[in-house]
């Protein structure tokens, strides 16, 4: 049976949705099964950064008993799976609390859940994490998104749910941020996971790909699969390079390969 981890955000815009789909994305290249469920139900974008414009089937069609929940899973390219909303201002008003208590049954079909909640610290975000075995928080290494990760590492743990640590993503050393060490003194947690801000990110899912499928080789990607080994007790001394992460991206643009 697998186990189910929020990743949860004092604030939007931190990169959320992009850490738990590479996560996931690198989960699958080790070999482990791992699905991720949108948790951000009023505004879910998980599967607008895959490219399901809009997805054919979600956890709404699951609510109105018209699928299995197994049915509503996404396979996508990368390797992800994704359970998702529907983006229909009629599916607003379905029974989102009984969406999350499902969300309990994918435990016996992955060896990760993970929920990529919603943003901000109000009943969704909340919803998440108790529908969770553990919390991992994302934050940037800017005072005030720093500030909101304290706040949401304390919710976490007054709903009794043990937080795994806090991924400070888009860290860009040229730029007066935060240090890791003053992070961690504030969020009161540790810091399991630094993802620096890369182009490749960007360019990946304007493709509609986690960059880690995409650029295998780019430093967001090698960052995102240490992370992933890390929650599942794993080390990987993979690094990055730069000639082979281009070839991928041009390999890719006139449709022949992926690397691996």
């Amino acid at each position: 049976m697998g186990e189910i981890i929020s990743i949860v955000s004092g604030k939007g815009g931190v990169g959320k949705t992009t850490v738990a789909l590479n996560i996931a994305s690198a989960l699958h290249k080790l070999g482990y099964s791992c699905i991720v469920v949108e948790g951000n139900v009023t505004s879910p974008t998980a599967a607008l950064y895959l490219g399901y414009l809009p997805a054919e089937r979600t956890i709404n069609n699951v609510l109105k008993d018209e699928l299995s929940l197994e049915q509503a899973i996404l396979t996508h390219e990368s390797g992800v799976k994704l359970v998702t909303c529907s983006l229909s201002l009629a599916d607003l008003a379905s029974d989102y609390e009984r969406a999350f208590e499902m969300i309990k049954q994918l435990k016996d079909k992955a060896d990760l859940v993970l929920i990529d909640a919603g943003a901000g610290l109000d009943e969704e975000a909340r919803m998440a994490m108790l529908a969770s075995n553990y919390v991992m928080v994302v934050t940037n290494p800017e005072l005030p998104a720093v500030i909101d990760a304290l706040r949401a590492v304390r919710l976490a743990r007054s709903l009794r749910r043990k937080v795994l640590g806090v991924v400070v993503n888009r860290h860009n050393a040229s730029l007066p941020q935060l240090p890791i060490g003053e992070i961690e003194n504030i969020v009161e947690a540790p810091v399991i996971g630094t993802i620096t801000e890369d182009k490749a990110v960007h360019e990946s899912f304007a493709y509609n790909h986690p960059v880690v499928h995409f650029r295998p080789k780019a430093k967001a990607s090698v960052q995102f699969k240490r992370l992933a080994a890390k929650l599942v007790g794993e080390r990987i001394e993979e690094r990055e390079n730069v000639l082979l992460d281009r070839l991928s991206f041009w390999l890719h643009k006139i449709g022949l390969k992926y690397l691996p």
